[in-house]
């Protein structure tokens, strides 16, 4: 029914309808308190300054003595230095309110809710509210004919900031500031003299990023029945949304001393970006169901489906302020515009036929046919089919007592997938006007290919389903091989190709796994009861070819410092999320290294300055992948009477990421790792003639205590160059979910003669993980959850400990 559009999959949301019979009502509240549960550990011991000597105005925020040496030369040094990744966000907040109504009669049903959600984010000056009304209903005018519809009208938005950028920022500010101590009684920034650093909270207070949005979500369906083996049904559905972002910066005021951070405020600006989105879905549906002999019953639906969305875009920004503190276009010394437009349509025709024989085996053949407009006239049209059969065989053999329930599976299924709008052409960027006025005209730097074709996923699952012991204990096993070929990815080409990427179907890759689930009731009394759940998936994939004019697929590349960028690639034979990067040089005596791949077994190569050797920086290495071996989770549910408790475990195994953020944190050496940059270390290694290292050498920066001049030091010589140092273990194991419930008893609830029903929840999300990952939790990505690439983490948004209560009441 779905058709392309789920051909990564589908969430499938059920709203609740009214039921007939008297006036019901509910009312729930919720109150969360939101932390960060996981932030970097930052060095306590070397303070602001530059080769060990104290400067309270160095860009350098820990390259400067010890803080007691600081004290003792500036009486006004804290006494500890901040944390600013901890300093630097509060603690934030959420509050939701939500009533519903519903009821009605046999033959009219009527329901409506309203909401209010209103939430303080934990970086400073960000907030988010959310308002809603629903209402709907279904109107029976016969035992054929009934119809339906409903109107959800959403209106959000708030303040938000870059989470990437401010996390760039604290890393630069010196902890030996209060980074809150953010602003002059004039308005103007306050900051660290003479460093040429802006302070992170000023950024965050004077660039004001702001949305609004309006939204309309409705639809409208009807039933109609004709004979008893026949029903009909329409579906017509709207998604209509205005968002209108805003964000402005002021000017420099002009007053005296004024640090103006205009790398970042543009000299005053005003920036309006209005999107509108319009999506309409129809679908029309025929059922056939009518019994085929004694045995057999059939269900055979056929239909019709559409999606048509069209998306249009203004932006300008207007930079340079006249005047500092008026937000207009008129105030802007200079304009920049854009406008895009997007149309995008489907249109597909579908079958499902599925047959049972007697109640335990089922047949089920499907078909669809797509057309899309964002290929060419050639390529648009494409069929997809799948088969499956399942077997409840307990139904046919006598199983022992103890086994109460069996079922197999096995199908086979092909989804095809169509391009992003546009891919097939190359078009031209309109970049800003001349000062003679013309409008210069640049070629994209993104080509399109007219030849693309649809790419197709081929899927063979099979499995069983298992319980005993009268149900209290069950197995789900699952076996999947998936083959997608064809595959459209905007591919990374070299810039004397006058592009840097183009849409291609770019080769296939294979993925093939087991997902496995265990359940079970250990305990079952009247009163009390224990369930548990245990999942298991390993997921293995392989890139079987690609371009063939290609020898490697850049996906994409993340800046380190010092040539520590870290590259994900896909290249045929290896699995999808290979990452290369530079490493330390290795000693393999007689033995012939491959230039292309990391071993790490190998003993690492001391130079004769009595450092580890980085290899050259165009020699990248093959490092770690971002796949994870297998991931799983435990859960359980302890009820007594109206006490529930309910835990969930989730873990992540064997799965790396790029850590640029530790990149950085050690090029200023603020991880806690760089407290030994006064040390005297002899790094374990080899000589180049395969010896063993014995020099001596110091980690700090200037003549060390041996007369030796190293220069900038250690972790701004070497450590922040290795790639394989900030390619991390990304693993982990967390306690997802703990909450507790309590239903009050029935009759304490209705002496109140108008509750029917109470719960009280408490709940905690995040609550502990354990990680090697050295930065935020190593689950937020600056990426998009769409995004293939998957490897980098970036400063990213912090993810949260969040301390939920809500109440439910029952009318």
């Amino acid at each position: 029914m779905y058709g392309l559009r789920a051909s990564t999959g589908a969430i499938i949301i059920t709203t609740k309808s009214g039921k007939a019979g008297r006036l019901k009502a509910s009312y729930t509240s919720t109150y969360s308190v939101d932390k960060i549960n996981k932030y970097p550990d930052t060095q306590k011991k070397y303070t602001q300054g530059w080769f060990g000597e104290y400067d309270p105005n160095s860009f350098w925020s820990a390259y400067g003595p010890t803080v007691e040496e600081a004290k003792a030369i500036d009486p006004t040094h804290p006494d500890k230095l901040f944390n600013n990744y901890d300093h630097g966000y509060i603690t934030g907040n959420s509050f939701r309110n939500t009533l519903t109504l519903s009821g009605g009669t046999d033959k009219a049903v009527l329901n409506g809710s309203i909401s209010q959600f209103n939430q303080k984010g934990i970086m400073p000056f960000t907030d988010y509210k959310n308002y809603s009304a629903k209402v709907g209903g279904e109107l029976k005018f016969s035992e054929k004919f009934r119809m339906g519809m409903s109107v959800n009208y959403i209106k959000s938005g708030g303040r938000r900031g870059n989470s990437d950028r401010y996390n760039e920022v604290l890393t630069y500010y010196s902890p030996r500031w209060d980074i809150w101590d953010y602003i002059k009684p004039d308005g103007t920034q306050k900051t660290i003299v003479g460093a040429d650093i802006d302070n992170p909270i000023y950024l965050l207070y004077g660039k004001k990023y702001v949305d609004d949005v309006d939204r309309i979500i409705s639809n409208a369906h009807f039933t109609y029945s004709p004979f008893k083996w026949l029903d009909i049904n329409y579906r017509l559905g709207a998604d209509i949304y205005n968002d209108n972002r805003r964000q402005t910066t002021p000017g420099p005021l002009g007053v005296p001393d004024e640090i103006y951070p205009a790398g970042d405020f543009e000299n005053g600006s005003i920036m309006i970006y209005d999107i509108n989105n319009r999506i309409i879905n129809s679908t029309l549906m025929l059922n056939f169901h009518n019994s085929i002999g004694s045995h057999i019953q059939s269900s055979f639906k056929i239909g019709h489906d559409l999606y048509d969305t069209r998306r249009t875009s203004t932006y300008i920004l207007g930079k340079t302020f006249a005047v500092p503190t008026f937000y207009n276009l008129s105030n802007a010394s200079s304009v920049e515009k854009n406008s895009y437009e997007k149309d995008y349509r489907i249109i597909g025709l579908f079958g499902d036929w599925t047959l049972s024989w007697d109640n335990f085996l089922y047949l089920t053949v499907t078909g669809r046919n797509d057309w899309t407009s964002t290929l060419s006239k050639a390529n648009r049209s494409f069929f997809y089919p799948s088969a499956s059969l399942s077997w409840v065989f307990s139904e046919n053999f006598h199983l022992p007592e103890w086994w109460s329930y069996g079922k197999a599976r096995f199908s086979v299924a092909k989804v095809g997938k169509d391009a992003p709008a546009y891919a097939t052409s190359t078009g031209y960027d309109i970049g800003t006007a001349l000062t003679t006025g013309a409008l210069p005209f640049t070629l994209s730097t993104q080509n399109g290919d007219l030849n693309l074709r649809p790419e197709f996923t081929t899927s063979y699952e099979g499995g069983v389903e298992l319980k005993f012991l009268r149900n209290r204990l069950g197995l789900d096993f699952t076996y999947y091989n998936n083959t997608s070929k064809d595959l459209i990815i905007p591919v990374s080409v070299p810039v004397t190709s006058g592009y840097n990427s183009i849409y291609l179907n770019s080769g296939s890759i294979r993925n093939k796994g087991v997902e496995i689930s265990l359940s079970g009731t250990p305990i079952q009394t009247k009163n009390f009861s224990w369930d548990v759940k245990i999942n298991y998936t390993a997921n293995r994939n392989k890139v079987l070819s690609i371009y063939p004019d290609l020898k490697e697929m850049i996906m994409a590349s993340h800046y380190g410092y010092l040539s520590a960028t870290v590259t994900q690639k896909n290249i045929p034979g290896h699995p999808v999320g290979d990452l290369y990067g530079r490493t330390y040089m290795r000693y393999f005596g007689n033995d012939t290294e491959d230039p292309t791949v990391l071993d790490k077994s190998r003993p690492i190569v001391i130079g004769s300055n009595g450092f580890p050797t980085l290899n050259p920086a165009s020699k990248h290495q093959y490092i770690a992948n971002t796949q994870p071996k297998w991931i799983g989770n435990f859960s359980s549910t302890l009820r007594y009477k109206g006490l529930s408790l309910y835990f969930l475990f989730d873990a992540q195994q064997g799965v790396y990421r790029y850590n640029q953020f530790a990149n950085f944190l050690a090029s200023f050496a603020l991880q806690k790792g760089a407290e030994n940059r006064n040390d005297i270390v002899v790094f374990d290694g080899v000589l180049a003639d395969g010896s063993k290292n014995t020099k001596a050498v110091w980690l700090g920066q200037g003549v060390g205590p041996d007369g030796v001049n190293y220069q900038n030091g250690y972790y701004r010589n070497v450590y922040r160059g290795a790639s394989e140092t900030f390619i991390e273990d990304a693993s982990w194991i967390r306690l997802r979910t703990l909450s507790l419930g309590y239903t009050l008893p029935e009759g304490i609830v209705k002496r109140s003669r108008f509750i029917q029903a109470a719960t009280v929840n408490v709940t905690g999300t995040n609550l502990w993980i354990n990680t090697k990952y050295s930065t935020f939790d190593p689950e937020s990505s600056s990426f998009s959850s769409g995004s293939v690439v998957d490897g980098f983490s970036g400063f990213t948004y912090p993810a949260t400990r969040s301390f939920i209560i809500s109440l439910n009441l029952n009318f």
